[in-house]
């Protein structure tokens, strides 16, 4: 893990562009760019849950596994019935 901001290819996930995260400005105009040319991107950069346990110590692993969490987190929120933050869905059956 590092704090470098990438830009990457969604089809072959290529990495097309890397800069630090002081400079994520510079992966924003490089990525308006490539949609611009048609090009399918994403940006990836370190959250602040992520810098944080970086800087803690924690090992690739590790973060790898905090990563899997969230996602799994993510998921099973979008099964759960609801909660006070997110509103209902809309049901067709009254």
């Amino acid at each position: 893990m590092s704090n470098l901001v990438r830009v990457i290819d969604n089809i072959s996930g290529s990495v097309l562009f890397e800069t630090i995260i002081e400079k994520i400005e510079d992966a924003y105009q490089f990525a308006s760019l490539m949609e611009e040319q048609g090009v399918d991107v994403k940006i990836e950069a370190p959250g602040l849950a992520e810098s944080l346990i970086e800087s803690l110590g924690a090992s690739e692993q590790e973060i790898s596994e905090f990563k899997k969490s969230l996602d799994e987190e993510v998921l099973s929120h979008e099964d759960d019935l609801g909660c006070a933050i997110c509103p209902p869905s809309k049901s067709t059956n009254h």
